[in-house]
Parts: C-alpha cells; sequence; structure tokens
C-alpha cells in the first residue's frame, strides 16, 4: 500500500449513487485508496475501523448507515476520521468529525457555542 494516498471507504449501501460515487473516486486512484463497504453487512462497522480510513463517504439519508454499523460507533471507533455524508438531492456534502474537546468550566461550552465557524 502507498501510505501517500488517502485512504478512503464508501459505506453504504449497494445502489447507483453508490456505484457512481465509486466510479468517480476511481478515477483518482493514484491518490486515493478506495474500500467499497455495504453498510448491511453485520460486519461493515469492523471492516471500516479495519481500514483506518482518513475518510467515510455515506449518504446522507442513511442516518444510521445500517442497523450493524450506528454512526455514533464509528466516531467513536475513528476519532481521527472525517466523514463526508454527501446529499445528491440538495448537492451538498455534511463535514462530521467526533472532535473532542475537554471542558473545565460552563463558560468553555459557551465559547464552543459561539466560536466563528
Amino acid at each position: 500500500m502507498n501510505s501517500l494516498r488517502t485512504r478512503v471507504v464508501v459505506l453504504a449501501e449497494p445502489s447507483l449513487f453508490t456505484e457512481g460515487v465509486a466510479t468517480r473516486l476511481k478515477k483518482h486512484l493514484d491518490q486515493i485508496e478506495l474500500e467499497i463497504i455495504d453498510s448491511r453487512k453485520p460486519d461493515a462497522l469492523q471492516k471500516a475501523i479495519a481500514a483506518q480510513p482518513a475518510v467515510v463517504l455515506m449518504e446522507a439519508d442513511d442516518t444510521i448507515t445500517g442497523p450493524s454499523c450506528p454512526l455514533a460507533d464509528l466516531l467513536v471507533a475513528t476519532p481521527t476520521v472525517r466523514i463526508l455524508r454527501l446529499d445528491p438531492s440538495r448537492d451538498r456534502i455534511q463535514v462530521m468529525t467526533s472532535e473532542q474537546r475537554t471542558l473545565s468550566d460552563p463558560s468553555d461550552l459557551i465559547g464552543m457555542v459561539l466560536a466563528p465557524a
């Protein structure tokens, strides 16, 4: 494996949309190491974690990524991963991370809420 390539997991049910995304990503295999995982499979979460991706792509309407792979579990298990939820009906991408910060005072929470994006 080439460590210079970004490791990407497409975690979704097989569909025309998923196939289209995968086909587009495969045009960049010199920069991307791609793995496609069916989110309906019982071992989907284990496979996604084992792949050690930098990025996980999933459909925006797939909120739990299948019953065997809840989104919260994925964020906890892969704390540095970026999850990109693709929404083809609105032509947008939602970026999710599991960023964590230590709060020692209630004002720390207010600072996070009011922090500029």
